[in-house]
């Protein structure tokens, strides 16, 4: 993609983010972004969704369901498009204000409009205000870290990036179901 094809693609998710956010809102879903790519040879339109108790797959159909009535009624898109509707996951989206200072202390992935061209930073989030955000970063050659301030409306993409150790979430899981067999044998030889 061009430079301008891809500050399309920007433009595009707040336009829907502003033809949507209100109604998925009322029907209790909090729209976290849109992130839209090409794919397939069609436009690809992925919804990041949340609500007080979480998002499930029906969630995800009933929310995909008004988004897609709103984008035909609106008639946004001109060429062909598929919506995907998901739960945030581990590396949930950032927009808001109120979405970063809930991430301050985690470390985070911003991607960053400089001249007319997107550029990642990662670190840890160390403060969110009216001025924008303080990201901390680790230095490259093993000196200390660095703080960086960026504007939010420079912003183009961010999310939480999360570290954790593959292994120990296995082995985690792994004494979790031993125990849990354990506890079933140990409940059939009471019942007995």
């Amino acid at each position: 993609m061009t430079g301008d094809r891809k500050q399309d693609r920007y433009a595009l998710a707040q336009r829907v983010i502003a033809l949507v956010e209100e109604d998925l809102a009322a029907d209790g879903y909090e729209l976290l972004d849109v992130r839209v790519f090409r794919g397939g040879g069609r436009l690809q339109l992925r919804l990041y969704v949340d609500a007080a108790d979480g998002v499930d797959l029906g969630d995800c159909t009933r929310a995909s369901r008004t988004v897609s009535m709103l984008l035909e009624e609106a008639d946004v898109f001109s060429m062909a498009y598929v919506i995907e509707v998901s739960s945030p996951g581990v590396r949930r989206p950032l927009r808001t204000a109120a979405h970063f200072a809930a991430a301050v202390g985690q470390n985070v992935e911003l991607k960053i409009d400089r001249r007319g061209k997107p550029e990642k930073f990662r670190g840890k989030l160390l403060g969110c205000d009216q001025q924008g955000l303080v990201l901390q970063q680790e230095a490259a050659s093993g000196g200390p870290p660095t703080e960086l301030r960026i504007s939010l409306d420079q912003l183009v993409e961010a999310n939480l990036d999360p570290e954790f150790d593959v292994q120990a979430l296995i082995g985690a899981d792994r004494r979790r179901r031993k125990a849990e067999k354990r506890e079933r044998r140990e409940q059939r030889r009471r019942k007995s």
